[in-house]
């Protein structure tokens, strides 16, 4: 049976594939865990409104009263910046999954090649084999 010309191709193509998944699984992760630093930044947030309802309802001065207002804007801003993260590491992520389409589309497009040549390889020795058999059966037998 013949060599499947491609095999060395595949196999690159294979491992571009694991590279491109191992890639995307990290960009993914990134991407969580970024969201999870937003969702804790959030709920420090609600935590801190909180604290200043109570404390507006109980008296403060106006330096407190300064003071929680910066830091809440402070956490408004860690809150919209840790955003704009996750929006780029989503970005970051699709282009890591694009690209790892491309590399499952190779890995396919080289298993259906490998598929057909086994095909047409399993034909020519079936082929074969049934010329040995005829040529096996057409023959003179000694009486």
């Amino acid at each position: 049976m013949a060599q499947f010309r491609f095999a060395f191709l595949l196999v690159l193509a294979i491992d571009a594939r694991e590279d491109a998944a191992r890639l995307m699984q990290a960009a993914q992760a990134n991407w969580l865990s970024a969201q999870g630093k937003l969702d804790q930044v959030d709920q420090y947030r609600v935590e801190y409104r909180t604290r200043l309802l109570g404390s507006g309802q109980s008296g403060m001065t106006i330096v407190q009263w300064r003071d929680f207002q910066l830091f809440l804007a402070k956490l408004d801003d860690v809150a919209l910046s840790q955003q704009q993260e996750i929006e780029r590491l989503a970005d970051v992520y699709a282009a890591h999954r694009d690209a790892w389409l491309e590399c499952e589309k190779k890995v396919k497009a080289f298993e259906a090649l490998k598929q057909r040549h086994l095909a047409v390889e399993m034909q020519k020795e079936l082929r074969n084999e049934q010329r040995s058999n005829d040529e096996f059966n057409t023959r003179q037998r000694p009486r």
